[in-house]
Formats: structure tokens, C-alpha cells, sequence
């Protein structure tokens, strides 16, 4: 899932819960704060690692992908190693051509589109303080979250989102509990881990974690330097 991740203007001052108008403005701000940011972003290159994990199997399936992102073109992906048998290996494999695909980018992403939002209060989480949105989606879909997002007020940045999916993602998975974590590079906000849990069908308690590491990210203008097209 796509989420939008950037800063916007300063609301420590703000009051503990503010309902829907604030929430829009706010995620508003951090919609046009995004557009910015990432008009400044020439090229991302990172390594996942994936863990698929049931207590059924012998061991853990266990995959490293390297991936690198431009504007405006398709994301590649490197398999670096692959510990996975069977089932394991099939469902690493379909992740990864669901996500180069991209095709339910804008269907997931965090807009009013897609959601109604309200400002529910403000907590410390991971040494932070953030406001709590809550996610409400509008309608009932699979690429979408019934949860909360938190706001850290001193980056100004989405931070976490935790939720259900709205709807069941399959008859075998039922509705996952996905949670999302984000950090910063340098000045840009990215995605540091995101981990779901499912009691599937048959298999029990089925758990998939992915961690983002190693993250080089290029500038627009260093990209430009060196005569690589970014497609804007």
C-alpha cells in the first residue's frame, strides 16, 4: 500500500482533538507537502528483507530484494536470496508482482478519496508526540485500513498506521491486522517496517514482517548531473 508521507505546517499548538474539518486540512498539507518532496526525488534504491512466518513450518521463508524507484517509471526488482519452499516461495513471488504492478496505488492511498478522518487525540509513541487520526474508509475494500494514524507534531509526518483491512483480503486470509512504521532519510520520510498478521485457513496464525534497510536516495539534480532521465 501507498501512503502519504511527508510534512506539513507546525500543529503542536493544536488542541487535543479537533473532528473531521481538522483532520482534512490536515492531511491536505501533507498531501501538497508530498507533491513537493517528491518533485525533488530523482531516484530511491533500498533492500527489503521478508520474513514469512507460521509455527506449522519447519522454518521461516526468508527473502532480500533489492528495489529501485524513479518518477513516472515501474519499480525494479532484485531478488537477492530467497530461503523459501513451495507455498512460501508463491507468496513472495505474488508480493512482489502485486507491487510492481503498482495498479491499486491510488485505491490505498491516504486521501479523502478514499477516507473520512478524525482527529482523535494525541499520544506519545516510540518517544514521539503525535496526533491520532482516525482511518474511517469509504468504502469496503481490501487495500484500505480501518485503524489510526499517528502524527508526529515536531516532524510534522505520518510516523504509523495501524489497522484492519476493511475488507476480507481472501476466503483463506480473512482481514490481516497491518501495521506500518516510517522513519527519515535525511529529509525525505520512507517506509521502515511493515508487519501483518492473519489467521488463515487451515495454516493458523500466519505472520509476514518486512523491513526496509540500506536506503540511498538521489536527488533530482544529482540524477540530472549525470545524464540519467527521471521521467518528469
Amino acid at each position: 500500500m501507498r501512503y502519504l508521507i511527508a510534512g506539513f505546517a507546525a500543529i503542536a499548538t493544536l488542541p487535543p482533538t479537533g473532528g473531521a474539518l481538522l483532520a482534512e486540512k490536515i492531511l491536505s498539507k501533507v498531501s501538497a507537502a508530498e507533491i513537493r518532496r517528491e518533485a525533488e526525488v530523482g531516484k530511491i534504491t533500498s533492500i527489503r528483507k521478508y520474513e514469512l512466518k507460521n509455527k506449522r513450518w519447519d522454518k521461516d521463508a526468508v527473502m532480500q530484494v533489492r528495489i529501485t524507484s524513479q518518477p513516472n517509471s515501474k519499480k525494479q526488482f532484485e531478488i537477492l536470496s530467497m530461503e523459501a519452499e513451495g507455498l512460501q516461495k508463491k507468496v513472495f513471488l505474488k508480493l512482489l508482482e502485486a507491487e510492481a504492478e503498482g495498479s491499486h496505488e491510488s485505491e490505498s492511498a491516504l486521501t479523502p478519496d478514499n477516507y473520512d478522518f478524525e482527529v482523535v487525540g494525541k499520544e506519545v509513541w516510540n518517544g514521539r508526540e503525535c496526533l491520532v487520526l482516525e482511518l474511517k474508509p469509504k468504502r469496503n475494500s481490501k487495500y484500505l485500513i480501518v485503524g489510526k494514524a499517528w502524527v508526529d507534531i515536531n516532524e510534522n509526518a505520518i510516523v504509523r498506521i495501524d489497522g484492519k483491512t476493511a475488507r476480507n483480503v481472501s476466503f483463506w486470509i480473512g482481514k490481516p491486522q497491518v501495521t506500518q512504521e516510517f522513519r527519515k532519510v535525511n529529509d525525505i520520510w520512507v517506509s521502515s517496517a511493515n508487519r501483518s498478521v492473519s489467521d488463515v485457513k487451515l495454516m493458523g496464525r500466519t505472520e509476514l514482517v518486512i523491513d526496509f534497510v540500506d536506503y540511498e536516495i538521489v536527488r533530482r539534480s544529482s540524477v540530472a548531473a549525470v545524464g540519467v532521465g527521471v521521467g518528469f
